[in-house]
């Protein structure tokens, strides 16, 4: 049984900056620079935009800027995105969510608005603990785009990254410390265990919890070469996202591998980009049962750990002072429901167009990242006595068309309502993504060919 309870975000509703606070900033975050994944990175809705539904400048990374007053360069993408951003499509209209009804209405491909431009948001949407410390050349892409084996991953990395033309290999880490920041935010991880939730499999997490305390430590010693403070987020239990659904009722059996069925119980969880052709009796292989859901929290419970452990290590040998931001413990809160206007009902909810979740069902809205930033704000002046004012949720969620959707179910969203032609927008999440931007390779190379041309 699902346990609502009324979460008050009263520092949520703090009093707005005055003219003196603007003019001052906060000092140690005036050179302020961003590492780690899509969620910090200001993807949304399955797209990465400048201004969008939610945009690359609804971020909570740029939220915390504003409300500490500094500046936070992005790397802002031109429409349509990179990839586009999903929309809601009521085919039919009849004002109620159908499969199929959210989905891409462009196929093209956006680039960097301004590529001159050096960013300090370095976030990659789709980095992992690995490949957050792999480094990406214009060589590679030039290769890449010259043979035409393009890996979207690597083209995706370069435009954040790799803008403007260097001559050295770049990294997140690397970039970060050629940019000598004052403070980072840090967030990495999430797609380590993503898996688990959207291949529902208590076993897809891509490494063990060993390997990945060893990753984390080996970035925060890099970032630590910079002496700037940090606040570092660990990871939130990728089952609470809005990709998966109750199975409430609808869904009572699922299918063995020896073909007999096993009961479902109603909270089992599955994913919401089902192939309905696969009901009314789904795999047991895309149900995560009570059982499953405690492993997944066990193995992310153990991540925690080894970043908790790092953090710790990394203030003790090196000497920076970092802000651990628990975001594991932030999201169960929400799950619980928030009360934004603190008039004692649940405005807000982690179900699909439930106001917390965009419509691709994993990456938080303008008024999610809003909460995100609260907490990375909290942190901030607890640990180092700062004074940042938190955003004001209620006035982001009132302007949040997300937040507040004509569209939002009354129970559960219909089983296969995402639709990608590049195949489910949940099992290997990334993957599509990635295989998008392939796509638009053409399109990206003939702008990149311009930008090569005059540096090689």
């Amino acid at each position: 049984m699902r346990y609502t309870i009324v979460l008050l975000v009263a520092t949520a509703l703090t009093a707005p900056v005055t003219r003196a606070d603007a003019a001052v900033g906060t000092p140690r975050l005036r050179r302020l620079v961003v590492v780690g994944d899509s969620l910090l990175a200001g993807f949304g809705s399955g797209g990465f935009i400048g201004v969008g539904h939610p945009g690359q400048r609804d971020g909570a990374a740029s939220m915390i800027a504003r409300r500490a007053r500094v500046r936070l360069p992005l790397p802002l993408m031109s429409s349509p995105g990179v990839p586009p951003q999903l929309v809601i499509v009521d085919d039919n209209r009849n004002g109620r969510l159908d499969p199929g009804e959210v989905r891409r209405r462009s196929s093209g491909i956006g680039f960097r608005q301004d590529p001159d431009r050096s960013a300090r948001n370095l976030a990659v949407p789709g980095e992992d603990s690995g490949s957050i410390l792999e480094k990406i050349s214009p060589q590679d892409v030039a290769g890449q785009l010259a043979t035409g084996g393009v890996n979207g991953r690597d083209l995706l990395k370069f435009l954040i990254l790799g803008l403007p033309l260097g001559d050295e290999p770049v990294s997140q880490p690397s970039r970060a410390r050629e940019l000598h920041p004052t403070f980072l935010l840090v967030w990495i991880g999430n797609n380590d265990l993503l898996d688990m939730a959207t291949r529902t499999n208590p076993r897809a997490a891509t490494v063990s919890a060993s390997a990945f305390g060893a990753r984390f430590r080996t970035l925060l010693a890099a970032l630590a070469d910079t002496g700037a403070g940090m606040a570092v987020a660990n990871l939130p239990d990728p089952t609470g996202i809005a990709a998966l659904r109750y199975a409430a009722g609808e869904v009572t059996a699922c299918r063995t591998a020896t073909g007999a069925t096993r009961p479902v119980a109603s909270d089992d969880l599955l994913p919401l980009a089902l192939d309905r052709s696969l009901l009314p009796v789904p795999p047991c292989t895309r149900v995560l049962d009570a059982g499953e859901r405690a492993a997944v929290a066990s193995t992310v419970g153990a991540f925690n750990g080894e970043i908790a452990a790092a953090v710790a290590d990394t203030e003790r040998a090196r000497g920076v002072g970092i802000a651990l931001v628990d975001l594991a413990a932030r999201f169960r809160d929400i799950a619980a429901g928030v009360d934004v206007d603190d008039n004692g009902s649940i405005d807000l909810t982690t179900r699909y167009l439930g106001g917390i979740f965009s419509l691709d069902g994993i990456h938080p809205t303008r008024t999610g990242n809003a909460l995100v930033a609260n907490a990375f704000i909290d942190a901030i002046n607890a640990r180092f006595g700062e004074h940042i004012p938190a955003v004001n949720v209620a006035r982001v969620a009132a302007h949040d068309r997300l937040a507040h959707s004509r569209f939002r179910p009354a129970g559960e969203a219909p089983f296969g309502l995402i639709r990608d032609d590049q195949g489910s927008d949940v099992e290997g999440y990334f993957q599509t993504i990635f295989a998008r931007v392939e796509n638009g390779a053409n399109d990206l190379g003939k702008r990149l060919k311009h930008i090569f041309d005059a540096f090689f």
